[in-house]
């Protein structure tokens, strides 16, 4: 794209604004002033800059979208949907490893809004975040991904003692055989269950780990040195639920069940 016409794009937020207005539909200047609340000397030169390169037409009162701006503007969107999810925590983002993610799923990021970031509580590095426990325990369909030894698979998805809880787990080889060795007896009786499953993932995985429930998802991703610094984001919004859903999903279809 010429990058005059990015620049006439993004680089203005009033054009921004009006843009995605008049997607819309058409609008009157009247109706643009009130609705983006500017002056009408603030944007009548931003009207008169996108009628310039064809990307607004006016229809005797009204302002529109040529259908080359049409175009532009439904892939507008997510872009900067993507962007605001990125900004909010800028330096997080740059210090995540997200290459194991497809590119179906990059694209989705936007989805991801609105979240929150839940730093470690440093005097209680090597525990459970509180705020996860919480949640799980309210919770009555989990499913989670891990690729790292998270405390929570022993310590609260092997040993959760509601038999109504649902539970699917999809692991690392590495990580079952840690499970299989060091709790034995918890994996057999988690097995046991009806309402247990577990899914071992032979491709590699790089995503430290993903919960969702019915509720909230939490999500922990690696570091491009691929570590685990125990940060997460977390929402309880619908589009970032059905985000993490899609994704552990895609783990697990890949993956080989285990049966007790």
């Amino acid at each position: 794209m010429d990058k005059m016409l990015i620049d006439l794009l993004f680089m203005s937020q009033k054009r921004k604004d009006l843009l995605l207005l008049l997607k819309e539909g058409g609008k009157t200047i009247e109706e643009i002033v009130d609705l983006l609340n500017v002056t009408p000397t603030g944007m009548l030169p931003q009207i008169k800059k996108l009628k310039e390169d064809f990307l607004v037409l006016q229809d005797d009162r009204e302002y529109r979208l040529t259908p080359l701006a049409e175009i532009l503007v439904e892939k507008m969107q997510p872009l900067l949907d993507i962007l605001e999810v990125i900004e909010e925590h800028k330096e997080f983002w740059q210090e995540r490893d997200l290459s194991g993610l497809s590119p179906a799923f990059l694209e989705r990021l936007n989805e991801l809004k609105p979240y929150s970031l839940v730093k470690p509580d440093p005097d209680k590095i090597f525990e459970t975040p509180a705020v996860f426990l919480k949640n799980i325990e309210k919770s009555k369909n989990l499913l989670s991904l891990s690729s790292i030894f998270h405390p929570a698979l022993p310590g609260v998805f092997l040993r959760t003692a509601d038999k109504n809880t649902e539970i699917t787990l999809v692991v690392t080889k590495r990580i079952y055989e840690r499970l299989k060795n060091d709790f034995e007896k918890e994996l057999k009786l988690y097995l046991a269950r009806k309402n247990r499953r577990l899914f071992v993932c032979t491709d590699e995985i790089k995503i430290a780990m993903l919960t969702k429930t019915e509720h909230f998802m939490m999500a922990d991703f690696l570091t491009w040195k691929g570590a685990y610094d125990q940060e997460s984001i977390i929402s309880f919004e619908l589009a970032p639920l059905k985000w993490t859903e899609d994704l552990i999903l895609h783990y697990k279809d890949k993956a080989q069940e285990i049966k007790g």
